[in-house]
């Protein structure tokens, strides 16, 4: 017994000292990699440029577009993009705004503002509003110094419309 107490403090301090470091912060790394995708997207939106949109996430990236079935993979949400930027002529006019970004290690977490509008008179999808704002969440991961969105969900501010109610007789 006496032999078991001397050793248990100098085992847990052993064991302790096994531990690895925590992750390092990555967060101005991360922010400042995210700030500069950000600013791409007006340009890259407007000019219709799905391969380029595309090419900001992970090779088996996900996307939560709302009101729709998640978008797997890269492939799929360039896919995606086209078939969006189709809907509409012009593109509108998109911004994104980081309001926080965490990271650790090569990990981050974006949230964020977005804004868009149409031009008047543009051709854009059924139903959709002449502008547009909302929030977002992108999971970034970081893969050999480059840094990828994994997951991006976002919604819009704006409600929708109420249904009409039945006409009578009908």
């Amino acid at each position: 017994m006496r032999a078991l107490v001397r050793t248990l403090p100098i085992a847990l301090v052993a064991a302790l000292g096994c531990q690895t470091a925590p992750p390092k912060d990555t967060t101005a790394e991360a922010k400042q990699a995210i700030d500069a995708a950000n600013a791409q997207w007006p340009r890259l939106t407007a000019a219709g440029h799905a391969d380029s949109i595309a090419d900001f996430y992970h090779s088996s990236a996900v996307i939560l577009p709302p009101n729709m079935s998640p978008v797997h993979g890269r492939d799929a949400i360039r896919a995606f993009f086209a078939t969006m930027n189709g809907m509409a002529s012009p593109p509108p006019v998109l911004t994104l705004r980081a309001e926080s970004v965490w990271a650790s290690g090569p990990m981050a977490v974006e949230l964020g503002r977005w804004n868009f509008a149409w031009a008047a008179g543009s051709k854009r999808p059924p139903g959709a509003p002449a502008a547009d704002s909302g929030k977002y969440i992108v999971r970034w991961v970081q893969e050999n110094g480059r840094w990828f969105m994994a997951q991006d969900i976002w919604n819009s501010d704006v409600a929708l419309p109420l249904p009409q109610p039945p006409k009578r007789g009908a």
